[in-house]
């Protein structure tokens, strides 16, 4: 089926008038793509204890919180799912990270010397690696490509969003059903008309 046609407010609508034929047709569109993200999130969070499928399933709360919540009025519903989705999954991956790391509480301090007649402190031994200028200039180059989102036609700003969140174009092509030579050409011309925004920014 190509769901790509399919009108999500219709779907929503229905669902939320126990149409259950809309719920299992809304699953079966989004549950390809919550997949996705959870096998993303799975492949940087390896080392917490969850796997693949707990991940996935979070994901799908996070989406049928999505179908609940979604006020029409905001945003696609789309994008409101994908962040259910992914906030979700990132809350049940600090509430296990929090878990797994309490024994830190009983740890040694940055603040303490490194040795008893020691003034040098353990921080002082640590490099940082913190950049804030460079913070600053992602966290304005981010909201400058939202900005810029918003000004692109339906399936651009959808290809635009998916790509941002590290979706290869083969992924995309998938989810959009669109071929990989359409959205290769779809990024090359959004990649020409971002370059303005970064060069504005050096």
């Amino acid at each position: 089926m190509d769901y790509k046609d399919l009108n999500d407010y219709e779907l929503v609508y229905q669902v939320r008038e126990n149409n259950d034929v809309a719920y299992e047709t809304i699953l079966k569109k989004y549950s390809g793509l919550v997949r996705i993200i959870a096998k993303k999130y799975y492949s940087k969070n390896k080392n917490i204890g969850l796997g693949v499928d707990d991940f996935y399933q979070e994901g799908m709360i996070g989406f049928l919180r999505a179908l609940d919540d979604y006020d029409s009025s905001n945003t696609l519903f789309y994008t409101y799912a994908i962040l259910c989705a992914k906030r979700q999954i990132e809350t049940c991956i600090r509430t296990n990270q929090r878990n797994k790391h309490s024994v830190l509480n009983y740890s040694i301090s940055f603040n303490e010397p490194v040795g008893n007649d020691s003034d040098t402190l353990l921080e002082e031994l640590i490099p940082s690696e913190y950049d804030i200028e460079k913070d600053f200039f992602i966290k304005d180059l981010f909201n400058k490509l939202i900005k810029y989102k918003y000004e692109l036609d339906f399936e651009d700003s959808l290809v635009f969003e998916l790509r941002l969140n590290s979706f290869s174009v083969s992924e995309i092509a998938s989810l959009l059903c669109l071929t990989r030579k359409n959205v290769d050409y779809r990024l090359r011309r959004i990649r020409k008309k971002i370059m303005p925004l970064y060069l504005d920014m050096l």
